[in-house]
């Protein structure tokens, strides 16, 4: 088993603090945002037996969340809050450039969770203590105009996250099977892929082309894109895996 990085382990030692202080006090303790890589590796390693955990995004299909140690009552608890960003005009912004003009703030990846491109703007979830300063120094992405607000995660409904569905069948759910279904490119081709480091697994690198893959797994091909993984075991009539594959728009 690979020891942890030295990342890993200063985001554990404060999930630790954190946790202990919930157990002490009675009250509820927050992380700031995580990858969900990391968020995994807390919800793995901490019981749940004394202590309660849940992680929270500000929407149900958010990927970066902070965790929670200790008991929530109300969402408004959670401190998290949604920046709103309307463009004034220009071309269509895209993730990166919302992102981009975000961290060149000054601020680090971990106060920022998930943002959300739509047509006309963006939705910024970022650490309620952040917000304000968030909302009133956007005011131009990539020399297109905008304007933002700060706005409390109940009070508006976060889009469904869109994906490009296709349907396929395998010989079987190893990773190097899946990874040929949802990339279009031979299995040998798909195996060099997951060889050289380039396919994560519900956001963990992985190298075993015969690794399994299970219903709703993130696969994530550098380069390609990021795919939803949906499969009941049914088989074909020819024998074959029947998957539903959600590439991620």
């Amino acid at each position: 088993m690979p020891s942890d990085s030295d990342e890993l382990k200063l985001i554990l030692s404060h999930a630790c603090d954190l946790y202990n202080k919930a157990e002490v006090s009675g009250k509820a303790f927050f992380t700031k945002f995580l990858t969900p890589s990391d968020a995994a590796d807390i919800e793995a390693r901490f019981p749940q037996k004394e202590i309660p955990l849940c992680f929270y995004g500000g929407y149900d299909d958010a990927e970066r969340k902070i965790a929670v140690f200790g008991e929530v009552y109300d969402q408004s608890e959670y401190p998290v809050s949604a920046v709103i960003v309307r463009q004034k005009g220009g071309r269509e912004l895209s993730h990166r450039d919302y992102l981009g003009t975000v961290l060149s703030l000054g601020l680090k990846r971990e106060m920022i969770g998930d943002i959300i491109v739509q047509s006309d703007g963006a939705i910024v979830f970022c650490l309620e203590e952040i917000s304000h300063f968030v909302a009133d120094s956007l005011t131009k992405i990539a020399n297109s105009g905008v304007e933002a607000r700060v706005c409390a995660v109940g009070d508006f409904e976060a889009p469904e996250r869109k994906y490009e569905k296709i349907t396929a069948t395998v010989s079987s759910l190893r990773l190097d099977c899946v990874v040929s279904a949802a990339t279009g490119k031979a299995r040998s081709v798909a195996s060099q892929l997951i060889a050289r480091s380039m396919v994560m697994q519900n956001y963990k690198v992985t190298e075993s082309v015969s690794k399994g893959v299970m219903d709703n797994d993130v696969i994530t091909v550098r380069g390609v894109g990021k795919f939803l993984i949906k499969t009941d075991g049914r088989l074909s009539k020819k024998g074959r895996v029947c998957i539903e594959i959600n590439k991620y728009i």
